[in-house]
C-alpha cells in the first residue's frame, strides 16, 4: 500500500522525490521572535483598547464588595507572610532543612497571594475607576501592567522552584517557562510606547500605586529585559541539557529573588505611595531603590555560596 502511494506521488509530483526525508516544522528563531512580537503587539492593543463597546450589567453590589474586600485582605496578609518566610529562607543556611521548609512555605504562600491578586485584579477591572483615570484606555493600561507584574511573580516563584524540585538538567517544563517569560517580555515591549508616548499613563491620583508615563515605560522595559533574559536562558537550558550544580543554584536564586523583590517593591509602593504621590521628582525612588537592593542582595548570596563551595 505504501509502495502504491509513493508511486502515485512520484507520478503526479516528480519534484517530491527530491524532498528531504525529514521536514522541520519549527520556524527559525528570528522568525519565531518576530511573530511573537507581532502577536504581543496585537494583544497589547486589544488589552488597551478593549472593551470597544460598553455593556451594562446588573451586579449585586454587596456581593462584589465582599469578594473584593476579602481578596484584598487575603492578598495583603499572604504577601506579608511571604515576605517573612522569604526572609527566613534567605537567612537560613542554604541546602539545609530549614531553608527548604521556609522555601516551600514561601512558594505556597506566593501562589495564594497571586490567586488572590488575580481575583482582585478582575474586581478592579470592572469597577468604576472614578477620577483615578482620565479614560478607559488609561484604566486598561494600568490593568495590563498589573497583569504583567502578576505573571512575573508567578513565573519567578514556579521557575525558581523548578531548579530545586526537579533534579533533571533538561525538562519539558523549561520550554513552557521559557515561552511564558518571552511572552511577558514581548508584551511589555509592545506596551511601553503605549503607556509612555501614545497614550501617556499618569496615575498619580492613585496613591496606592502612583505612576508617571516615564516610570510606567521604565518599569515595563526593565521587566521586559529581565524576563527576556530568563526566557532565553530557559530555552537554552532545555536545548543544551547540561547544567552544572552552580548554574542550577544561580537559576534558582535569580528567579526566586525576582519574585521576592517584586513583592517587596509592591509593598513599598502601596505603603509609601501616598508620601511620594505628590512629588514626581521622588517617585522614581519607589520603583528603583527596592529592586536595586534585591539585585545587590542576590549578587551577595551567589558570591557567598560560591565561596562556601571552594
Amino acid at each position: 500500500m505504501m509502495h502504491v502511494f509513493r508511486l502515485a506521488v512520484a507520478t503526479l509530483y516528480p519534484q517530491a522525490l527530491n524532498l528531504p526525508a525529514k521536514i522541520t516544522m519549527i520556524p527559525p528563531i528570528r522568525t519565531l521572535i518576530i511573530g511573537l512580537l507581532c502577536l504581543s503587539l496585537a494583544i497589547a492593543t486589544r488589552l488597551v483598547l478593549s472593551p470597544v463597546q460598553q455593556i451594562e450589567a446588573t451586579v449585586d453590589l454587596q456581593t462584589w464588595i465582599f469578594y473584593g474586600s476579602t481578596s484584598e485582605h487575603i492578598h495583603a496578609i499572604t504577601a506579608c507572610i511571604f515576605l517573612v518566610l522569604s526572609t527566613c529562607a534567605i537567612i537560613a543556611k542554604k541546602t539545609s532543612k530549614a531553608h527548604r521548609l521556609f522555601g516551600k512555605l514561601a512558594i505556597t504562600t506566593l501562589l495564594i497571594t497571586c490567586v488572590s491578586a488575580a481575583v482582585l485584579l478582575g474586581y478592579l477591572a470592572i469597577q468604576s475607576s472614578g477620577n483615578m483615570f482620565n479614560s478607559i484606555v488609561a484604566r486598561n493600561e494600568n490593568m495590563a501592567i498589573f497583569l504583567m507584574l502578576l505573571s512575573t511573580g508567578i513565573y519567578g516563584g514556579l521557575a525558581g522552584y523548578r531548579w530545586t524540585a526537579f533534579s533533571q538538567s533538561k525538562h519539558d517544563i523549561d520550554v513552557a517557562f521559557g515561552f511564558m517569560a518571552i511572552t511577558i517580555s514581548l508584551l511589555g515591549i509592545a506596551m511601553a510606547p503605549l503607556v509612555a508616548f501614545i497614550n501617556p499613563l499618569n496615575t498619580t491620583n492613585d496613591t496606592g500605586f502612583p505612576l508617571t508615563p516615564f516610570m510606567a515605560g521604565f518599569l515595563l522595559i526593565s521587566q521586559s529585559v529581565l524576563m527576556l533574559s530568563f526566557g532565553i536562558d530557559d530555552l537554552h537550558s532545555f536545548h543544551s541539557g547540561q547544567i552544572s550544580y552552580q548554574q542550577r543554584i544561580a537559576k534558582h536564586v535569580y528567579r526566586v529573588m525576582t519574585a521576592a523583590g517584586a513583592a517587596v517593591t509592591a509593598v513599598f509602593i502601596v505603603h509609601l505611595g501616598p508620601a511620594f504621590a505628590d512629588n514626581d521628582q521622588l517617585l522614581w525612588a519607589l520603583y528603583i531603590i527596592p529592586p536595586t537592593i534585591f539585585a545587590l542582595l542576590t549578587s551577595f548570596i551567589l558570591s557567598k555560596h560560591r565561596l562556601s563551595k571552594e
